[in-house]
Order: structure tokens, then C-alpha cells, then sequence
């Protein structure tokens, strides 16, 4: 995650909610003596989100973790767990681990197993408590293997109660107070959060603002949806749900089912109009990574070969100089190296047209198809396509900027 509706309104909210609390010296709302600012340890992390409801607008808070032993307060979501069940569930081995750990002091030492054993079915079991909504109206339960604290950060103890709720999220500001009252923002961390929020969220959306989101697509999901219902499951219509207020044609380019990589979605239509009017001049600068079958023995390389679709076998597309479309297409070569046993060359793409399948087309007409092209190559069980779109640079809508976003390849 890099950001997530950190927008203006969002930071106003924060800064709102920490006055509050150091003017009362309290952080409950309404404040009261049972919950001292002073409980709070340095570094804790809040959480502010405006969420769009049937009823009007909600101010939602959070705060991470644990502050004075408490998981919840008043004036704030609840955890990501059930609370009764948490204490119940702390109980069961709590005294014996507090009894092991007195007479390890002491100088007992074969202890240590039972102990070690003890802590690790505390950790288990209170992990299968935890709760997290998705997109879909459903829930998963922890990620194996999961950092501890995972599940406990301010944004996503937010995010979760809007999704549960079907409540869509407006903006988002997740912060720590500092001396002074100075807030420091932060975005939702990678090691924790980024386990859990593309499967929550539908998507792995590594930046979202009140006019644009950039996601990251997974190979194998549609950027639109197909004909037919068993085809409408796609980025464009998980992102719609998630964004009731956004466009229903929200998505301002494609890409491939097969090819993975970054999709530039619009919060709003007048974000729509200006990010696709920059596709249709040719003012978006986009790269690719690919891995092809065989070796270029080139260093780089321009491919100027117009297309068209085959009428005769869609959805193929051709290589035509007489009647197809101009297409062109600049590459690098990074490195060459074996997969599977067999050389191959990685590749960076530069497309100056935006031709469909042309990457997969100009990569077969040069004769080195793209690893894993069920269309234009040969692709092996298991094995998926082998290209994806790393960079994706434009002028931002709302600010006039210039922005640029990147995504390594997963293969």
C-alpha cells in the first residue's frame, strides 16, 4: 500500500480528533476520566474515516492495538475480534504461563517447552478469532504465518467496520500525535495490512484519492466485465462496489485478463474524462516487464508492425501493413536467463500505440512469444503470462502533476 484516501478532508478530521483529545486530556468520546490520555504509550497509532452511509455521513475512529490494556473505548470501532471471546480465550493458560514464567526466574529452565508450548496455543487460537469483512459481503479469518499485531492496525480496524457495515469509504487518515500535538501521517503499513487488504478490499489497491485509485491486477481477473453474468466479476466492477459513487464505467484503460499489473481507476467522472482523454492523445507513459521465449541477442529494438483484428478468428489479433493500424512498440533487453531449463529473454516494453494484444503480437511476430502466451505462444499447465505493467506514468487530474507509479513483476 503506498496510500489510501489520505485526502484533505481526511487530515482535517484527524487533526479535529486530536485537539479533542488533548484539550480534554482524555481519548474517549465524550471524554471521561476512565480512559487518561496518559494511558497512551509513545508511537500509538489513530485512525480517522469519513464513510459515505444511507443515513448521511459518518466520522468513524480507531486506534491500534491495546491502550491501557483496552481494545475498544467509547467513540471508537470495535477490534477485529470478539472481545468476550479474547478474554475467555486469555484465561485458559494465562495463570500456569504466569506460574512457568515465576519459576523459570527462579531458575527452573526445563520449563521452557511448556511455556513456549503454552504461548504458541494462546497465539493460535486467539488468531482464529479475528474477523475481517470483504468486498462481497463475506469475511476471512487470519493469513498463516501472520506477523503479530496483524489485524490490530487503526485503518484497517476501519476499513473493516465500513465494509461490514456496506458503508462506502470517503477518505482516510491513520496518524501518531506527537509533542506539541503535531500529528504525523502514515499510510497503511505493508508488513501487516498488505496481507490482508487486497483480499478484503478485492483488490490490491496501492493508492486511492477523492479523484483517481491505482490497482495493481492480478493476472487472471478481467479489467472489464465480459458478456454474461458468469463474466461481470472484473477490477472495474470490484472497484465500483467498493465506490458506489464513482462512475459505473470507471476504468480509464484496460489490460489483458492474462497480463497483470497497474490499472488507473476514476473517482469521478470528470477524472475519467481528462485521464482517458490523456490515453487518446498518447500522453501516458506506460512500461512493461515481459519474459520472452528464446534469446535476443539485441540490446534494444523498435517493432513497427500495424495490426488488426482477424475476423476470421477473434479474438486474434494480426500483423497487417497494408490495412492494419499503426503499431508500435520500443524494447530493452534486461538480462537473459533459464526458466524451466530453457533460455529466455526478460524484457522491458516501451508501447508508443496501444493496439490490442500488441505487446503479445509484436512478441510472436519477432518470434520470441511471451512465456506462458496461450494465444500467440505456447503456455504449459500451471504456467501464466508473463507479462506485466510495471510503470504507469500521467498528469494527475485534480492536482495538474505529474505522477508515476510502479509495481515489480511477480515472476
Amino acid at each position: 500500500m503506498i496510500a489510501f484516501l489520505e485526502t484533505e478532508r481526511a487530515r482535517e478530521e484527524a487533526g479535529k480528533m486530536a485537539a479533542a483529545m488533548l484539550s480534554s486530556s482524555s481519548y474517549s468520546f465524550p471524554p471521561s476520566e476512565s480512559y487518561p490520555l496518559s494511558d497512551i504509550r509513545p508511537e500509538q497509532t489513530f485512525a480517522v474515516m469519513i464513510a459515505a452511509t444511507k443515513g448521511g455521513e459518518k466520522i468513524l475512529r480507531a486506534f491500534s492495538g491495546f491502550i491501557g490494556g483496552k481494545a475498544s473505548a467509547p467513540g471508537y470501532v470495535n477490534p477485529c475480534f470478539s472481545q468476550h471471546g479474547y478474554e475467555k480465550t486469555l484465561m485458559e493458560n494465562d495463570e500456569r504461563i504466569h506460574e512457568l514464567t515465576r519459576l523459570i526466574d527462579e531458575g527452573d529452565v526445563s520449563l521452557m517447552d511448556e511455556r513456549k508450548r503454552l504461548t504458541a496455543e494462546s497465539i493460535r487460537k486467539i488468531s482464529a478469532l479475528y474477523s475481517f469483512s470483504t468486498w462481497d459481503g463475506g469475511h476471512i479469518g487470519m493469513p498463516a504465518k501472520a506477523m503479530t499485531g496483524t489485524g490490530d492496525c487503526a485503518g484497517l480496524r476501519l476499513i473493516n467496520t465500513a465494509l461490514r457495515n456496506g458503508w462506502e469509504m470517503k477518505g482516510l487518515a491513520e496518524f501518531t500525535i506527537g509533542s506539541g500535538g503535531t500529528l504525523s501521517f502514515r499510510p497503511p503499513c505493508a508488513e501487516r495490512c498488505g496481507r490482508l487488504l487486497p483480499s478484503m478490499l478485492g483488490l490490491d489497491i496501492i493508492y486511492a484519492d477523492s479523484s483517481i485509485a491505482v490497482i495493481d491486477k492480478e493476472a487472471g481477473m478481467l479489467s472489464v466485465p465480459g458478456r454474461g453474468e458468469d463474466k461481470r466479476d472484473s477490477a472495474s466492477y470490484r472497484f465500483h462496489r467498493l465506490f458506489p459513487s464513482s462512475p459505473e464505467v470507471c476504468h480509464t484503460h484496460r489490460l489483458d485478463m492474462d497480463t497483470s499489473g497497474l490499472l488507473i481507476m476514476a473517482m469521478t467522472k470528470e477524472a475519467h474524462r481528462t485521464v482517458s482523454m490523456e490515453f487518446e492523445s498518447g500522453d501516458v507513459r506506460k512500461e512493461y516487464e515481459a519474459v520472452l521465449e528464446g534469446v535476443l541477442t539485441e540490446e534494444e529494438g523498435l517493432i513497427d508492425a500495424p495490426m488488426r483484428l482477424d475476423v476470421d478468428n477473434r479474438p486474434y489479433q494480426i500483423v497487417d501493413k497494408e490495412r492494419g493500424k499503426r503499431a508500435l512498440t520500443r524494447w530493452k533487453r534486461i538480462r537473459v536467463e533459464v526458466i524451466d531449463g530453457e533460455k529466455c529473454t526478460r524484457v522491458r516494453f516501451f508501447p508508443e500505440t496501444g493496439r490490442t494484444h500488441q505487446l503479445r503480437v509484436h512478441s510472436a511476430y519477432i518470434g520470441h512469444p511471451i512465456k506462458g502466451d496461450r494465444l500467440y505462444g505456447t503456455r504449459k499447465e500451471g504456467e501464466r503470462l508473463m507479462l506485466h505493467a510495471s510503470s504507469i506514468a500521467f498528469i494527475h487530474p485534480s492536482t495538474g502533476e505529474e505522477v508515476v507509479f510502479t509495481s515489480p513483476a511477480p515472476f
